[in-house]
């Protein structure tokens, strides 16, 4: 004889539910090597940020982070200085730069770029990189019901300087490394992102340090 489902226990009913609600989201996770790669990118430019200097926030882009099953994001974004005619000193430009998920609304702690974030002479005015190990927010694993997710890059443009027809600030490239790796894998994760400039990571388990 079948069994009528109103028959079954609240109790069993639940965990059918959970059953299904688990299920539903292995089926939406990417399949394994598809998603937490580092992937090779070349970035040969950072121009200046677009954005009309004072209080307006702008976004560099989003990083679609759907696939991402990691509670600690990595982020590596390359900026330049602008310099002087001469090219010996960085022009007195600013931006204020910090990381947004899309899904709770939190934010990274922000971090300004100025003239004092340029490399010392002789090699001023190359790229440098802006580095983010973040303790994210976004719901991951079987807490994730979300069928789209992502980061967003915001900043703000605090000063710009006109040379010639140029109204330049600080400049900003895509992100050359964005990834994402378990809880406790470096000293330097933190829930307010930490970011900084040209950080290393120093690895949990007393490997070698990276980047540096």
């Amino acid at each position: 004889m079948a069994i009528q489902a109103n028959a079954l226990p609240p109790s069993l009913v639940s965990e059918l539910q959970e059953m299904q609600r688990r299920i539903t989201a292995l089926e939406r996770k990417p399949k394994l090597g598809s998603v937490n790669e580092r992937l090779p990118y070349g970035s040969f430019q950072s121009p200046s940020l677009e954005g009309t200097q004072g209080t307006i926030t702008h976004a560099l882009g989003v990083i679609n982070s759907t696939g991402l099953n990691q509670p600690v994001l990595i982020l590596m974004v390359p900026f330049h200085l602008p310099q002087n005619s001469t090219g010996t000193a960085p022009l007195d430009v600013s931006v204020t730069v910090w990381i947004r998920d899309m899904v709770t609304g939190g934010k990274t702690a922000e971090f300004t770029l100025d003239k004092t974030s340029d490399f010392a002479s002789p090699n001023n005015g190359f790229s440098r990189n802006l580095v983010y190990t973040w303790a994210h927010p976004q719901p991951i694993g079987f807490d994730d019901t979300n069928e789209w997710k992502g980061f967003a890059i915001e900043y703000r443009v605090n000063k710009r300087v006109t040379v010639g027809a140029d109204s330049l600030t600080v400049g900003m490239g895509n992100p050359m490394l964005v990834t994402g790796v378990p809880d406790g894998t470096y000293f330097e994760e933190a829930d307010n992102g930490n970011p900084r400039i040209d950080g290393g990571l120093t690895p949990v388990d007393g490997g070698p340090v990276e980047w540096q």
